[in-house]
């Protein structure tokens, strides 16, 4: 008889059953992660480990988060800035400080500059974005998007994907998510390949150039489009799925409103997106899009009803894990001070109570369903 690993399905049925719990819960705690200044760069993975500019945030049990500062050769953190993290907690990032763009991978204290290629002028530099759960790696090198895999030794080896492109995002399965690249039906069109066959190119529209932002492991695409028309130009958010492509809403608050519509942040395997929306001059909100029946609905998540850190407005998402927790920046209240400031925040979904027993019945059934087929012979 061939045994079935209860270990696998029951965490593939885990993660499909929480994949939702943003979109269905009644409730948010939010956590206050610090000062959001001279923070460019962030990004979450589904163990709630946060990197924030050169700082790793871990959490520890019982609340809380240890803290792991990286720095440049040089010992400081000029030029440099960490940009992604798996759920191995390998982190990359890029260091300026040298002259040339460097990218590394970094585990456990080890430091690994990943391999570089010379563009056109001669010139080696390298660039990242995103890790998947393998540990590829995509950004720039060369002339264009690239992908580094571990080779197994505890180096990285580099798969050239389009020239003349911008690597942005990576899914589990290897696809490269690139922006303008050069394609032989457009001059800026957004695809996504591993580099071993043809790229995938999201459908052209007349009016827009599109920048895909996320991708995730059904290949659904979400980022934003440069659109022209009647003499506006604003960026608009969308979703890219197979041949189809939709505009996710934003509800501007002025009808003439015309710019930086919104973008996105991120996107997880239960099709949920976060990002920004423009609300008017000035008014950005942290946004999410969630997908139904009748379409896409956008949610300001300064609508939603949370509890915890003193925030006013949450004004931008930048990344969602598989749990449903969503990263950003928001402003926030300094009651010692009596000063408001741009901090970084944690918005934590709390699952109805329905949602909870639906799950626990779930993963109940679960298991005595495998129990039962592990118990049963084989019939040859």
């Amino acid at each position: 008889m061939k045994r079935i690993s209860t270990t696998l399905l029951t965490g593939h049925a885990l993660m499909a059953l929480v994949a939702g719990n943003a979109a269905a819960a009644s409730s948010w705690t939010i956590t206050d992660l610090g000062s959001a200044y001279n923070v460019q760069t962030m990004a979450l993975n589904d163990q709630g480990a946060v990197i924030l500019g050169n700082r790793i945030l871990s959490p520890v049990a019982g609340g809380g988060y240890s803290v792991t500062e990286l720095f440049n050769a040089q010992g400081n953190a000029n030029n440099f800035g960490l940009y992604g993290i798996n759920n191995s907690n390998t982190v990359i990032g890029v260091d300026r400080n040298g002259g040339s763009a460097q990218a590394f991978a970094w585990q456990g204290g080890v430091r690994t500059n990943l391999p570089q290629l010379a563009n056109w002028a001669n010139y080696s530099y390298s660039e990242v974005r995103q890790i998947n759960a393998k540990g590829q790696i995509i950004g720039n090198t060369g002339d264009g998007a690239a992908i580094w895999s571990p080779d197994g030794s505890g180096g990285y080896a580099i798969t050239e994907l389009d020239k003349w492109s911008t690597g942005s995002a990576i899914n589990d399965a290897g696809m490269g998510l690139m922006s303008n690249v050069n394609s032989p039906t457009a001059n800026f069109q957004t695809g996504y390949s591993n580099g071993l066959g043809p790229t995938t190119f999201i459908p052209a529209r007349a009016g827009y150039r599109p920048a895909g932002a996320a991708i995730n492991n059904s290949n659904t695409v979400a980022g934003a489009a440069f659109y022209e028309a009647a003499g506006y130009s604003w960026n608009q958010t969308y979703v890219w799925q197979g041949s189809t492509v939709t505009q996710l809403p934003v509800s501007a608050t002025a009808a003439n409103w015309q710019m930086n519509v919104g973008e996105v942040g991120g996107i997880n395997e239960a099709n949920i997106i976060v990002g920004t929306g423009s609300f008017g001059p000035y008014d950005g909100r942290a946004m999410m899009w969630t997908p139904g029946a009748l379409g896409w609905s956008e949610i300001d998540l300064n609508t939603v009803a949370y509890t915890g850190a003193s925030f006013g407005k949450l004004t931008q998402a930048r990344d969602i894990n598989e749990s449903g927790q969503i990263l950003g920046a928001g402003d926030y209240f300094d009651s010692a001070s009596g000063q408001w400031s741009q901090h970084v925040f944690l918005l934590t979904p709390v699952p109805e109570l329905a949602s909870s027993s639906m799950l626990l019945a779930g993963l109940l059934g679960l298991f005595g369903l495998l129990r039962r087929r592990l118990a049963t012979p084989s019939l040859r």
